[in-house]
């Protein structure tokens, strides 16, 4: 059958292929040029600082460190540039239709390609004298070449764009402003890798691998910070996260709307105060001898008790205040996610005679439940981190023990003790863990056909 003009038509997918395919085999060839000529010659000039600093661990610049990064990345290149040839080759025979093979290809091999585009510039960055970064576009034109035949080449994100085109422009701004300061700021994390020194930088300062790391659960204090940084954030999850769900339960189900909504304005409002706030009203409170509370167990025949000194009462003031504080706050998407509910569910119900605890049970509940399991694993993922102002502010001599949390120890040795490496080693750390909990917690929830944030 002779080849005709409509059984290959030159579709925008094709030609994106194509064009991104030309277009970064030609700056991966610049790139490699870049990194085996003028990177090597450069990281070995007397005075300009050693190897790429990401692997200062090896003794010399020509090493098998060198050698192992210029394979791998001369590995990628090649399996990057053959998945897009793959690609182009199975778009051909499949006369220009959506191939799951193709497309797992092409994009596989687009995100290598962008992968690497990263690591050099990263590579570049990160060495003492990065003029190797400045005398060069190709990296972020090859990232943007990838990035673009990515998005045109796909299907669905190609029509995606060309059907909303004016809310992606819309979105721009917002991705500009998290890449500059959420993403770009990422390259200071190797810092924790390091001992940083201010008067020689980053990429000066001397990389020491693991030594934080090891520092840290080797300090007295680990097991201590670990286990009370678990525990407040563990009895903050049991105590605390069941009560916005009660609370919206009943404030939907109330038949006053005017008292609803001043009871909701009034439930919202302590989530707007600050920490330091918060705790000077809970030390006046809770003082021993003008406080409210005390005064009131005194005249009630008991004795005053010094609440925020006794190591007992630290986490339960700690997780009692913040009910009371956000927990208001919190029933906004339970409340949400009630309205949204059919009404003539409730009717139904009604008419079938069903008490009110039956309607929240079996309508109700079940309703809320994608918005319970969200954020129960954004919860989950927040076990280790901590609310550092409060338990700073909270902290006293004599309820250190248990007060002394992870937030609070990276205050004191990073802010006050200047030892920036180590404390951006025990955030990384909690950090890491954090995500792997979401993604535990994540992964469950989906095996039990639970609703799951990804």
């Amino acid at each position: 059958m002779p080849i005709t003009e409509k059984r290959f038509p030159i579709s925008i997918r094709f030609s994106a292929l194509l064009a991104g395919f030309v277009g970064i085999v030609a700056c991966l060839f610049f790139d490699w040029v870049l990194v085996t000529n003028s990177a090597r010659s450069a990281l070995v000039i007397a005075g300009q600082g050693e190897f790429f600093n990401l692997f200062t661990f090896a003794s010399q610049p020509e090493s098998a460190a060198i050698q192992a990064f210029l394979t791998a990345f001369t590995v990628l290149s090649v399996a990057a540039v053959v998945m897009l040839l793959a690609s182009l080759v199975l778009l051909l025979i499949r006369q220009f239709t959506i191939s799951k093979l193709q497309t797992v290809l092409m994009n596989t091999g687009f995100s290598i390609i962008m992968a690497l585009s990263l690591v050099f510039i990263i590579f570049a960055a990160s060495v003492n004298d990065p003029a190797i970064l400045k005398t060069t576009l190709v990296p972020p034109i090859t990232f943007t070449i990838a990035l673009i035949a990515m998005v045109c080449a796909s299907k669905g994100s190609r029509d995606a764009v060309k059907h909303d085109w004016q809310l992606y422009i819309l979105l721009l701004p917002a991705v500009a402003l998290v890449f500059v300061f959420t993403y770009l700021p990422m390259y200071g994390i190797q810092i924790a890798f390091r001992d940083f020194k201010a008067a020689f930088g980053i990429a000066g300062s001397e990389w020491v691998g693991l030594k934080n790391f090891t520092d840290f659960f080797a300090s007295y204090y680990s097991t201590r910070l670990i286990l009370n940084t678990l525990l407040l954030n563990l009895y903050g999850l049991l105590w605390a996260f069941p009560f916005p769900i009660v609370m919206a339960l009943f404030l939907y189900h109330l038949p006053w709307r005017r008292f609803k909504r001043f009871t909701q304005t009034v439930i919202y409002a302590p989530h707007f105060i600050s920490p330091v706030v918060l705790v000077g009203i809970l030390f006046l409170l809770l003082s021993p001898t003008t406080g409210l509370v005390n005064r009131l167990i005194e005249s009630l025949g008991g004795t005053s008790i010094s609440f925020m000194l006794e190591i007992s009462w630290f986490r339960s003031i700690f997780i009692a205040s913040d009910i009371w504080q956000h927990a208001g706050w919190n029933t906004i998407l339970y409340i949400a996610a009630l309205t949204a509910i059919d009404p003539a569910l409730y009717e139904a119900a009604k008419i079938d005679g069903a008490t009110k605890l039956q309607t929240i049970r079996h309508i109700d509940i079940p309703h809320m439940m994608p918005v319970i399991i969200m954020l129960l694993i954004l919860n989950c993922g927040a076990m280790l981190a901590s609310n550092t102002d409060k338990a700073l502010l909270m902290q006293t001599d004599p309820n250190i023990p248990v007060s002394d949390i992870i937030g609070v120890y990276v205050y004191r040795m990073g802010i006050r003790g200047g030892q920036f490496s180590y404390t951006a080693a025990i955030n990384l750390l909690v950090n890491v863990i954090n995500f792997a909990l979401i993604l535990t917690v994540n992964w469950v929830a989906r095996r039990t056909k639970q609703a799951s944030l990804f």
